[in-house]
């Protein structure tokens, strides 16, 4: 059967499970890095946020031998733990006051986002671009996120640059910086997975895979004990697009007073980064060999940050090593 075929099928079990209360519509949704999922958008009569469930994966495992009845069983499934418990009142979203204390960035890449930049407001840092979200953090729908385009800018009558200023002073606020260990991250990481935590945004943006990133396990396994120890993992306390805590300010000045050296940035994802004490002994060119490696073998397209190494100091500032 094809993809369009399946989606058709899956479409009309759930209209025939749910009835006339709940509007349900296929879309192509673009995620992070150009990434193209088929979304199906779950709304229910009187609500005014949508669910959405991907089923790409569903497709692919009913390729592999799932009956349709077990698929739209799982979907329904998916969707009822996933939904919002209550109404969710998104009225402050037309008045920027309120939505000011709500905005943070993400880091994305630059290069692999074109066309949504096209749309968004951004600022280039390096290779990197950041973009800028309004956060709803509530216990059922996690950390739920809506993209700010061009659009929402000329409602509010704000600028670019009073955009960026706000998010890049509020988000420390509203999703703290994180800096663990190495075996302190993973252990939170395996709790978390082992919960059924997940960031899954229920506003169709982006989802994050809420499971302890491959990417770092790999990474991990090649580095040597006597570099692990000088290994730290910066993300937020979400672990959700957690790279953008480099721009929270002040924080990698810090750091470096706190350690009394420069240190390098391993792009893990874009949920996390590792920062390595600078002994004088690296090899940019082979931790960058190892990046590009973990990056091509582990991290799935959506969540890749970039295959740079980038190097922090006080005097030189934040800049790509290779």
């Amino acid at each position: 059967m094809t993809f369009e075929g399946f989606t058709s099928k899956v479409e009309n079990a759930l209209r025939s499970c749910l009835g006339k209360e709940y509007g349900l519509t296929v879309e192509k949704v673009m995620k992070n890095n150009g990434v193209e999922l088929t979304g199906l958008i779950f709304m229910k009569a009187g609500n005014d946020i949508a669910s959405t469930i991907y089923l790409d994966s569903f497709y692919e495992a009913y390729e592999k031998g799932r009956t349709m009845g077990e698929t739209v069983r799982r979907i329904l499934e998916a969707y009822q733990a996933g939904k919002p418990e209550e109404k969710l009142d998104m009225s402050f979203f037309t008045d920027y006051k309120r939505v000011r204390k709500r905005l943070a960035c993400r880091l994305i890449s630059f290069d692999k986002n074109a066309g949504l930049l096209e749309k968004t407001p951004y600022r280039k840092v390096l290779d990197l671009a950041v973009v800028y979200h309004c956060v709803l953090l509530r216990e059922d729908l996690g950390c739920a996120c809506i993209l700010i385009n061009k659009a929402h800018l000329a409602a509010w009558g704000i600028s670019e640059e009073e955009l960026a200023r706000d998010a890049e002073a509020n988000m420390p606020e509203i999703l703290p910086p994180s800096l663990s260990s190495m075996g302190d991250f993973f252990r939170d990481m395996m709790k978390e997975s082992l919960d059924g935590r997940s960031g899954e945004s229920l506003l169709p943006e982006y989802p994050s895979g809420g499971q302890m990133p491959e990417g770092l396990a790999g990474l991990l396994e090649d580095c040597s004990r006597q570099m692990e120890h000088r290994m730290l993992i910066l993300s937020n306390i979400q672990h959700f697009y957690g790279a953008s805590a480099l721009l929270y300010p002040g924080l990698l000045e810090r750091l470096a007073d706190e350690r009394a050296c420069g240190f390098f940035i391993l792009p893990s994802s874009v949920h996390e980064v590792i920062l390595l004490a600078d002994s004088g002994q690296e090899d940019p060119k082979s931790l960058s060999g190892m990046v590009r490696e973990v990056n091509r073998e582990n991290v799935p397209e959506e969540e890749f940050l970039s295959d740079h190494v980038y190097y922090y100091d006080k005097e030189g500032g934040f800049c790509i090593k290779s």
